[in-house]
């Protein structure tokens, strides 16, 4: 049987909704736990000591009750958080394995910068190495797809260079940012998922599934609705 791996979205330190998700991911007796960032926030502009301590003490609040589920974890900062993350399963930048696959992150987001702790622009990550893995944990999700757009705005607001990155993967993307926007998409032979967010705006209680790299789905544990995409052939996309 292929591995199971449960996505977390952006948290942001909302521990009740958290708690709803971990109980749904300790039923599902997963392998695994990927988690894509906005563990908790660091805050807009200048940071004092101070706000700092808070913050890690927020992100080590979340992460041991992740672990209590006694499941490996791989995760990515969000552009909510500090670029710095050192606590194990950071795989910003590296790969890792994870539940026998390959897994590697690509943290924080893309333009318009607005002073978050970690935003980078779209030249600076098509310069960052394509990494081999089978499992892409991306914060910012894929622009123009049904994974980026947001309410407020009313349009598309992912990453160009993260949709290129998902062109070329063969394999499986898991990514967040966008709250409002929970769903899947397959983009050439990559499968890929938002969960959505649970922390505030837009925040509810859903979690997505990865099963090994050719089914992912959505569990609103809300309303209870489920939506699945199973790989389909590269020649049948677009």
């Amino acid at each position: 049987m292929p591995p199971l791996l449960a996505v977390i979205g952006d948290v942001h330190a909302h521990h009740p909704r958290l708690s709803r998700v971990l109980d749904r991911v300790r039923d599902a007796d997963v392998d695994g736990i990927l988690m894509v960032g906005d563990l908790a926030c660091a805050g807009l502009g200048a940071r004092t000591a101070a706000s700092i301590r808070r913050y890690r003490a927020r992100v080590k609040a979340v992460l041991a009750e992740v672990r209590a589920l006694d499941r490996p974890l791989c995760y990515v900062p969000g552009n909510h958080d500090l670029q710095a993350l050192r606590y194990p399963g950071n795989v910003d930048g590296s790969v890792a394995e994870l539940a026998g696959l390959r897994v590697t992150g690509l943290g924080g987001t893309n333009p318009p910068q607005r002073g978050f702790p970690y935003e980078w622009t779209e030249a600076q990550l098509r310069a960052r190495p394509h990494l081999e893995a089978d499992i892409l944990i991306s914060h910012c999700p894929p622009h123009d797809t049904p994974l980026d757009f947001a309410r407020g705005a009313q349009r598309h607001v992912g990453s160009v260079a993260v949709r290129e990155r998902a062109a070329e993967h063969v394999g499986v993307l898991v990514c967040g940012h966008i709250h409002e926007s929970p769903g899947l998409v397959q983009i050439n032979d990559c499968l890929c998922v938002n969960p959505g967010g649970l922390g505030e705006p837009y925040g509810a209680a859903r979690v997505g599934f990865v099963r090994g790299l050719d089914e992912v789905w959505l569990e609103d544990l809300e309303d209870g609705t489920v939506t699945k995409l199973l790989r389909a052939p590269a020649a049948e996309q677009g």
